[in-house]
């Protein structure tokens, strides 16, 4: 069998996340699993049973420009742009197959990811941009971005990250996780070059974050947390008690999915 790779982009607001969910139950999910759509389009165009291999698994409403996911297939006519193409055509317009290209036998989109990128995105302004609602939560409140900058540092390295994890997350054999850059930075509008509205005010503020891995939204609530510095209500240092105290209830609000987008992951294979 041929085993090919491809990046995926897609907003997540329509779908249950990225996991097919089991049919039939009383709580069956109303919304597709963005695995299931791609799976069922691949089927269409090979004609065989496929499945389909992510990277790892993004919640409902979270966004993706760079989830990676793998798949096996019999079919030796088709191309990587065939795929492409293809998958395009059955898939709705809020997900899109940037590319696809062939991988080694042993490659796989979960295990040989070295590491991933994750950026949650604030939106400031005197009121929220329709723009950009999908994709970042507007906060009222100007956040101090260089508090927010102090907190994060304390979250560079290796730390066990129980209290950021999800409380209905299964048990983990270790909480431990490693992240290798964590950055706070304010953004001017990049949609919209050649406008006034950074001159009015108007900017995001993102939070962004390179790991070996993380816990299921471990991202979500270090925003949370971040909010809260940014909006003076936290010490920035308190970053670090919660990590050595582990205790979730310090932990600010999960912050909505809406804002989280999986940017980028980095393979030693490919």
């Amino acid at each position: 069998m041929i085993k090919y790779a491809f990046r995926v982009a897609y907003i997540g607001k329509d779908f249950c996340g990225w996991q097919r969910q089991s049919k039939g139950g009383p709580e069956s999910p109303v919304l597709p699993a963005i695995q299931e759509l791609l799976e069922n389009g691949l089927t269409r165009i090979t004609d065989e049973k496929i499945v389909v291999v992510g990277s790892g698994r993004t919640d409902a409403g979270v966004h993706s420009l760079g989830q990676v996911a793998h798949f096996r297939t019999n079919n030796e006519k088709l191309t990587e742009d065939n795929f492409r193409r293809g998958l395009n055509t059955f898939l709705p317009p809020t997900i899109r197959v940037m590319s696809v290209y062939r991988v080694a036998d042993d490659f796989h989109a979960q295990r040989s990811a070295v590491k991933k990128q994750y950026s949650y995105y604030f939106q400031q302004g005197p009121g929220p941009l329709p723009h950009l609602m999908d994709t970042t939560w507007w906060i009222h409140k100007t956040l101090d971005f260089q508090a927010m900058q102090e907190s994060i540092v304390h979250l560079r390295g290796e730390h066990d990250f129980k209290a950021f994890q999800a409380a209905d997350a299964n048990p983990m054999k270790s909480t431990v996780r490693t992240i290798l850059e964590a950055e706070v930075t304010q953004e001017k509008m990049p949609l919209f070059p050649g406008n006034d509205l950074n001159e009015e005010g108007y900017s995001v503020i993102r939070v962004r974050l390179v790991g070996t891995g993380f816990l299921k939204q471990m991202v979500r609530g270090i925003a949370g947390t971040l909010l809260k510095v940014g909006e003076g209500r936290r010490n920035p240092q308190e970053m670090r008690d919660i990590l050595l105290k582990k205790d979730r209830s310090l932990v600010g609000t999960t912050a909505p999915p809406k804002g989280l987008t999986l940017e980028r992951v980095w393979y030693s294979l490919v």
